[in-house]
């Protein structure tokens, strides 16, 4: 067996001493705003998805049978689970893994020439097929922005919000504003005739500054999952990704609460071994 120091060549800039680790932040928000065309400072590494898969990804089989499911999920396969829970310490590979997801939502089969080790071309939808949302849980507000500019501050409000702009928000305004869970009304009005890629990363920090913010906020959130996963569970086209980090950060508390619901629920469990990632070889 060769040593690692036979077996990895060091990439150039470590060599030359001008490595900047920050390129490696993945960001899930970022992207997602790449694809809205609403600019972004995130690496390339990160939205230009040839160099993401080919450059800065090595899937691992967990990381395959995430988005094999996710795929077969969205293309009509009920017997794939609706929704799926990656919980990892931090940096184990949970947004990288949304990351890709998004890419393969929003390329498609466009991105079958460079993606042929990870999924089946078949399983790939058309480019603009699938509706794609991305909540950073770390990032959405929890308390009603000042100033007249739209920001929505609960989580189904920013879900609207991401599928179908101010028009489909608008249609379910009584809901977003609410601090209560919706209802089928809502459901029905934002997912209705969509295939839809819904994706929540750092449930946990969100839930923290939810609980903070409005006393019933944890019970109203755990409905809304609940009520989110009943609808997910029998109708096709949809699948749901949500991360938590590890039971032993600082969102412990949270992330057992969290834990304890998705299983209640039976939404598919991702072990931290399954979902770890490394660097392609090339970019070591």
């Amino acid at each position: 067996m060769q040593s690692i120091l036979n077996s990895c060549d060091p990439r150039p800039d470590i060599i030359s001493g001008t490595f900047n680790p920050e390129i490696f932040t993945a960001s899930l928000s970022e992207v997602f705003r790449f694809y809205s065309d609403r600019g972004t400072g995130i690496n390339a590494i990160y939205t230009d998805a040839e160099q993401f898969f080919k450059e800065g990804t090595y899937a691992t089989d967990g990381m395959r049978m995430v988005i094999s499911e996710v795929f077969s999920r969205l293309s009509g396969d009920n017997t794939a689970p609706a929704i799926h829970r990656l919980e990892t310490a931090f940096g184990g590979g949970k947004t990288h893994t949304l990351i890709a997801c998004t890419h393969l939502a929003y390329k498609g089969k466009e991105a079958a020439g460079f993606v042929g080790d990870i999924i089946n071309e078949d399983q790939l939808p058309n480019p603009g097929e699938i509706s794609v949302a991305a909540v950073a849980g770390d990032e959405i507000s929890v308390q009603k922005p000042k100033g007249a500019r739209l920001v929505p501050y609960t989580l189904w409000g920013e879900i609207a919000f991401q599928l179908g702009g101010e028009a489909l928000y608008g249609q379910v305004e009584e809901d977003a504003v609410s601090p209560a869970s919706p209802g089928k009304n809502y459901f029905e009005t934002v997912f209705e005739d969509r295939k839809v890629l819904l994706m929540v990363d750092e449930l946990a920090q969100y839930a923290a500054r939810l609980s903070a913010a409005m006393p019933d906020g944890g019970n109203q959130l755990a409905a809304f999952l609940m009520s989110l996963h009943g609808y997910t569970r029998t109708r096709s086209g949809m699948a749901i990704l949500l991360t938590l980090a590890s039971s032993a950060d600082a969102f412990a508390n949270q992330t057992a609460q969290l834990a304890k619901l998705l299983s209640d629920v039976k939404g598919k469990e991702i072990s931290k071994d399954e979902t770890l990632f490394l660097m392609n070889e090339d970019e070591k």
